[in-house]
C-alpha cells in the first residue's frame, strides 16, 4: 500500500487537527463533525487596512548618527536612536473569512467514522453510519473553477440540515433556495497579536476593503428553503454546495448540478495531478493506521519510514494548495488562518519564513507555484524603491523583515499613533536585507529553467534594483566595505559592559547576501551582455567587502566581532546563510567546517526548537552530507514540531516548517550545487531501501534514483518536459 493520504477515525477536535484544502486563493479547514460540520474559510486578499505610505522621512536624519555610534562602539545608543526615530507602523493582518456551518438534524450515535485527505487527488472525504444510513461527504478546492465544492450524500433521503455562515468580519447574509449571498467588509486596522489589547487595536471604520462571497446550492434532491441567512435542507439523499469569494466561480456547464460537479471534479484532479504527479517518493510502505496514531507511534520510538514520504508529499500538496498562478504567495500559514488577530499577523516574514516556503518549489517540480512569488516581488520592488529613497536616500529597492497585502516595505515596529518603538523592536524590525534575500529565488528560477525571456524581463530588473540598493547602502570602514547598521535576524549579543543589543556592522548574513546579490548580478550581466556603471562599482567593491571570520573555537562568527551570545541556542541560524540556502560556501572546506562548528554549538545549547528552525537544520546537515543528523532532525521535526494533521508547529502553526522539511528530504537525495550534482549525498541508514522519481535539477533536467541497502542501484538524468 503506497497511497498517500491523511486518515483519521474521529472528527477534528481543533483547527490543528483539521484537513486543509485550497486552490491557491481560497482555502478551507475541514473539521468533519457528525452533528455539525464546520469549514473554516479563507480568501487570500482579505486583509485589514488600506494602502497608505508608512515610510519615515525622519529616518534619514538619524542614519549617519547611528553609523557613527556603531563605529564608536556605542551600539546600544545606536539601537535606541533607531527605535525612537527610524521605524514605521506595524503591518496589517490576514483575516479569516468566516465559518461555513452545516448543522444536521438527529442525535443518534455514529459508527464507522473515517476522515481522509487523499494527496494523490487533493480530495477530502468524510464517511460514517448512523441509524442504518450511510453518510458520505466529499470536498475539494478547484483551481480551474475558482471554487470549493462540497457534496453530501446518504444511502436514503435522510439529510436534513441547516447551512449558515458566521464571521468576525462585518457581514450581511441573504439566503434563498439557490444559496447564501454574503457581503462583507474588513476592518481598516488590526493590531498584531503581540501588541497588548488597547482601544483602537481593531478599527472597522470606512476604509477597509469590501468583499463578496457566495455559498451556492448546485444540486439538491430534497426540499430547500432559505431565509434569515440560513439555507435549510430537508429529506435529501444528495446535496452539492459551492463556495466562492472575491473571484467569480467558473463553473463548467452541464445538464444538471450533478454533471457540473462531476465535470468540475474531473478537471480539478487533472489540473492538480499535472503538478503533483511529477515527483514520486518511496521510503517504505504506507501504514493503514490512522495518521495521528502513526505520528504518536513515532513519538514513542517507533519506526515508520512511509510517514516521512507522506510528510514530503504533504509539503508539495500544501504548496500547490496555497500558491497558484494568479494568487498571492503562501504566507506564514499558507492560506489557512482561523484567528482574527493571527499569530504574527499571518503575514510574509522575510527574514526566513517566506523564503523557506519556496525552498521546495524548484527541486520538487512545482515551478508554476513560484508565479505568485515573482509577481509579488515586482510589486514589492516598486514599493521598496520608495522606502529606499525616503528612508535612506538610496537608489534601488529595500524591504525589511515583514510584508503585508499592501506591500509596505518600511521597518515596522510602531503602534499607529506612536512615534517610537518598544524595547527590543529593533531586534526584529530593522533589518535591511529582506528584499535582497527574496531575490535569491528569482535567480534560482533562472538556473533551473534557463528561460532567457524571464531572466531579462523579470529577474534582472528586480535583482538589479537590489544590487543598486546594496551598492549605495555599503559604507567604508577601516578599509573595508560594510553594512551599517547591521544585525543578525532576531538575535542579540552582550557588549563588554554587559548591555544586550542586536546592533553592529557587517554581520555574516549581511555580507553573504551582499556577495550573493552582487555575484548574481555579475552573472546576469554576462549572460545578457550588459556593461553598466553599477557593474563597475560592484567590481571595485567586491575585493574589499568585509570578510567572514572565525572565532576562538573555530566557529563562523555571526557578527564582525566575537561577542558573547545572549542566547547561544537561538532559533535562527542566520550566519550560516552562505552554506544554505546560498551556495556561496560550496567547495570551501574551511568555511564549511566553521559552519559545522557553529551549527553544533547552537544545537548543543538548544537550537532548532521551532519547526521552521528544525527544517533549516535538516537542510544544513544535508548540505554537510551528514545523513544521520538529517534523520535525527527529520525525526525531531515529526516528534516535536508536528500537529496531528501534519501541519508544522512553531508553535503555533506555521507552514514554513512543512515546506522546509520537504526541501530537506529532497536535498537528502540529490543536490545540484556549486556546479556539481551529488546523488544520495546524505542518505540515512534508516532509509536503506527506496526510490525517487522526477526531482528537478538545474538547466531543465530531472533525475530518478533507486537505492538498496544504503547504496545506489542506479540513477537516470533526463530532460524535463
Amino acid at each position: 500500500m503506497n497511497q498517500m493520504k491523511l486518515y483519521y477515525t474521529k472528527p477534528a477536535g481543533c483547527w490543528e487537527e483539521c484537513l486543509p484544502i485550497g486552490n491557491g486563493s481560497l482555502g478551507a479547514m475541514i473539521l468533519g463533525g457528525v452533528g455539525e460540520d464546520v469549514l473554516g474559510l479563507n480568501e487570500e486578499t482579505l486583509w485589514s487596512g488600506y494602502y497608505h505610505d508608512k515610510n519615515n522621512p525622519a529616518a534619514y536624519d538619524s542614519l549617519e548618527k547611528v553609523r557613527k555610534l556603531v563605529f564608536a562602539g556605542k551600539n546600544k545608543e545606536a539601537e535606541r536612536l533607531i527605535q525612537n526615530t527610524m521605524l514605521g507602523e506595524f503591518n496589517e493582518t490576514y483575516l479569516p473569512m468566516g465559518n461555513l456551518k452545516i448543522r444536521y438534524a438527529g442525535e443518534a450515535e455514529a459508527s464507522g467514522y473515517g476522515r481522509t485527505l487523499d494527496l494523490d487527488s487533493a480530495v477530502a472525504n468524510i464517511s460514517y453510519e448512523m441509524d442504518g444510513v450511510r453518510y458520505e461527504r466529499e470536498y475539494f478546492a478547484s483551481y480551474p473553477a475558482k471554487a470549493i465544492f462540497i457534496r453530501l450524500k446518504a444511502s436514503l433521503p435522510a439529510i436534513s440540515a441547516e447551512i449558515s455562515f458566521a464571521s468576525q468580519l462585518m457581514c450581511r447574509m441573504r439566503a434563498d433556495e439557490t444559496g447564501i449571498a454574503i457581503a462583507g467588509k474588513c476592518p481598516e486596522h488590526v493590531d498584531p497579536s503581540y501588541v497588548p489589547d488597547r482601544e483602537g487595536g481593531v478599527i472597522f471604520g470606512d476604509k477597509g476593503m469590501d468583499f463578496d462571497a457566495r455559498i451556492g446550492l448546485l444540486f439538491c434532491d430534497g426540499k430547500v428553503t432559505g431565509q434569515d441567512g440560513i439555507l435549510k435542507i430537508e429529506n435529501a439523499s444528495e446535496c452539492i454546495l459551492t463556495v466562492s469569494a472575491v473571484k467569480k466561480a467558473m463553473l463548467p456547464e452541464g445538464e444538471d448540478g450533478r454533471s457540473v460537479y462531476e465535470k468540475a471534479r474531473e478537471e480539478h484532479i487533472t489540473d492538480y495531478c499535472s503538478l503533483y504527479d511529477r515527483v514520486e517518493l518511496y521510503l517504505g510502505e504506507q501504514s493503514e493506521l490512522p495518521t495521528d496514531e502513526r505520528l504518536e507511534a513515532v513519538k514513542s520510538g517507533g519506526q515508520d519510514n512511509g510517514l516521512y514520504a507522506l510528510l514530503f508529499q504533504y509539503g508539495r500538496y500544501l504548496l500547490i494548495a496555497s500558491s497558484r498562478p494568479g494568487s498571492l504567495p503562501a504566507n506564514l500559514q499558507g492560506i489557512w488562518n482561523w484567528e482574527f488577530r493571527a499569530p504574527w499577523s499571518s503575514n510574509w516574514t522575510i527574514n526566513i519564513n517566506t523564503q523557506m516556503n519556496y525552498w521546495p518549489a524548484l527541486s520538487c517540480r512545482l515551478t508554476e507555484c513560484l508565479e505568485p512569488y515573482v509577481r509579488f516581488m515586482e510589486e514589492v520592488c516598486e514599493e521598496g524603491k520608495k522606502t529606499a529613497a525616503v528612508n535612506y536616500h538610496c537608489r534601488g529597492f529595500v524591504a525589511h523583515h515583514n510584508l503585508d497585502y499592501w506591500k509596505n516595505t518600511s521597518p515596522v515596529g510602531l503602534i499607529p499613533g506612536e512615534t517610537a518603538g518598544g524595547d527590543g523592536s529593533v531586534n526584529w524590525a530593522f533589518w535591511t536585507m529582506g528584499g535582497a534575500w527574496l531575490t535569491q529565488e528569482l535567480y534560482r528560477l533562472w538556473e533551473y529553467e534557463n528561460d532567457r525571456e524571464y531572466l531579462e524581463q523579470k529577474a534582472f530588473p528586480i535583482i538589479r534594483e537590489a544590487a543598486l540598493f546594496l551598492n549605495d547602502w555599503l559604507v567604508e570602514h577601516e578599509g573595508m566595505y560594510v553594512t551599517c547598521p547591521s544585525n543578525s535576524p532576531e538575535n542579540c549579543f552582550r557588549l563588554p559592559d554587559g548591555q544586550i543589543t542586536c546592533l553592529t556592522y557587517a554581520s555574516s548574513m549581511d555580507m553573504a547576501i551582499v556577495r550573493e546579490v552582487f555575484g548574481n548580478y555579475e552573472k546576469m550581466c554576462e549572460i545578457l551582455g550588459v556593461e553598466d556603471e553599477l557593474l563597475s562599482d560592484i567590481r571595485k567593491k567586491q575585493p574589499r567587502l568585509a570578510p567572514f571570520l572565525t572565532g576562538s573555537f573555530g566557529q563562523l562568527l555571526e557578527w564582525h566581532e566575537e561577542y558573547e551570545e545572549n542566547e547561544p541556542g537561538h532559533r535562527h541560524v542566520s550566519h550560516l546563510y552562505g552554506l544554505f540556502p546560498s551556495e556561496l560556501f560550496a567547495g570551501n572546506e574551511a568555511l564549511e567546517k566553521a559552519c559545522r562548528t557553529s551549527l553544533d554549538y547552537r544545537l548543543e545549547h538548544g537550537g532548532g526548537h521551532t519547526g521552521w528552525s528544525c527544517a533549516w537544520i535538516i537542510n544544513l546537515f544535508a548540505v554537510l552530507k551528514d545523513g544521520e543528523k538529517v534523520y535525527e532532525y527529520l525525526r525531531t521535526l515529526l516528534c516535536r514540531s508536528t500537529y496531528p494533521n501534519l501541519w508544522d508547529a512553531h508553535p503555533p502553526f506555521q507552514i514554513d516548517g512543512n515546506f522546509g522539511g520537504t526541501a530537506g528530504i529532497a536535498n537528502m537525495l540529490v543536490q545540484d550545487r556549486g556546479g556539481e550534482i551529488t546523488v544520495l549525498p546524505a542518505l540515512p541508514k534508516a532509509f536503506a531501501d527506496g526510490w525517487v522519481k522526477g526531482l528537478a535539477l538545474k538547466s531543465k533536467k530531472a533525475i530518478d534514483i533507486e537505492w538498496k541497502d544504503g547504496k545506489e542501484v542506479f540513477h537516470r538524468i533526463y530532460d524535463r518536459a
